[in-house]
């Protein structure tokens, strides 16, 4: 059985505005914390990754939606939406190319070269809509990456997103599709709304969306209650043939656009319960794609605790821990199960 671990990275170098959370230091910052690691050279780097092809980016976005972003690349740079997302005249190179690193990451663990990955890529994708960019994303990533690997003959992927923000671009391609399971943890009431718990898929959908708002300052206990409650037995219902993780690192608790309370050692039992997913359904197949987590230091450490669970090494946690007590979430475990049938 291949043990191997697969990376690939598309830093958008060129995307970029001036003070935004979403700038160019991201990517890099995580590098460097596993070249200090001494991690990068146990894993195989996917170098050059082609770009997506617009045919592929069009599976999951409206084609006039990416025909707006076509003309838009001769004006001045500018806001999107509100969040805010930016635009300049990089920003649709840069979103083709960390699309394409994702599609070329799930092609290497399908093809067996190497069992499991993490794709270091932005702009981000879990927001963007079939027709519009939205919270620092332009387009859907992991969503491309999907339909990709659909196209290659897997019928049922689980796309589990844990950044602290709901993934509503990513339901929303998917939110009639039985052939995907997505699972959304995200802390209640935040941007960009949404999220419900009774939100659970339509028409041949329908119970196929699996949303967990938590409350603020939710931390390790509830990530522990949630994957013993919540996820491990729907992913066993379900039984996914692929694994696909949105990961987002802006729930740490010194990420400062939330307030749930993770830290960096929850982000490594979390990779680890998927990755014994991935075993028991996928062959280990398992594809994280990066998504927020704005706090340089956290972000970096929390990657890197990902990586270290995908490689067998333990976890490791020098930032300290979170600062406040964890509400008691249990009632609302229970509610959100009531609503499956697993």
């Amino acid at each position: 059985m291949l043990t191997n671990v697969a990376f690939t990275t598309a830093a958008s170098l060129k995307h970029n505005f001036p003070n935004h959370p979403e700038n160019n230091e991201r990517v890099p910052a995580i590098v460097e914390a596993l070249r200090s690691a001494k991690l990068l050279e146990r894993m195989t780097e996917i170098t050059n990754p082609a770009a997506a092809k617009l045919e592929q980016v069009t599976e999951v976005h409206q084609a006039d939606y990416v025909q707006e972003l076509i003309e838009r690349l001769d004006s001045n740079p500018t806001y999107l939406d509100s969040a805010p997302t930016y635009f300049t005249h990089a920003s649709l190179q840069c979103a083709l190319h960390a699309a394409g690193a994702s599609i070329a990451l799930v092609d290497t663990v399908l093809d067996k070269n190497a069992q499991s990955g993490f794709a270091l890529i932005r702009p981000p994708g879990h927001h963007a809509v079939p027709g519009a960019a939205m919270g620092f994303c332009l387009l859907a990533n992991i969503a491309i990456a999907a339909r990709h690997a659909q196209k290659r003959g897997v019928e049922r992927i689980l796309i589990l997103d844990f950044d602290v923000h709901h993934g509503n671009g990513t339901q929303e391609i998917f939110y009639d599709d039985s052939s995907v399971l997505f699972v959304s943890i995200h802390q209640e009431g935040l941007y960009p709304g949404g999220g419900q718990a009774y939100q659970t898929g339509i028409n041949t959908g329908q119970g196929f969306t699996l949303n967990i708002p938590i409350p603020a300052y939710a931390g390790g206990s509830a990530v522990q209650q949630i994957l013993s409650d919540l996820i491990f037995p729907s992913v066993r219902h379900f039984c996914p043939e692929l694994i696909l993780v949105s990961a987002g690192f802006d729930a740490h608790w010194r990420d400062n656009l939330s307030n749930l309370q993770y830290s960096g050692r929850d982000y490594h039992v979390i990779s680890t319960a998927l990755q014994e997913l991935a075993s028991e359904f996928c062959s280990g197949q398992i594809v994280f794609f990066l998504e927020g987590g704005y706090d340089l230091p956290a972000l970096s450490e929390s990657a890197v605790n990902v990586f270290r669970a995908l490689l067998g090494e333990p976890s490791i946690d020098t930032l300290g821990p979170p600062l406040h007590p964890e509400p008691d979430i249990r009632n609302q475990l229970t509610h959100i199960r009531s609503l499956h049938d697993f």
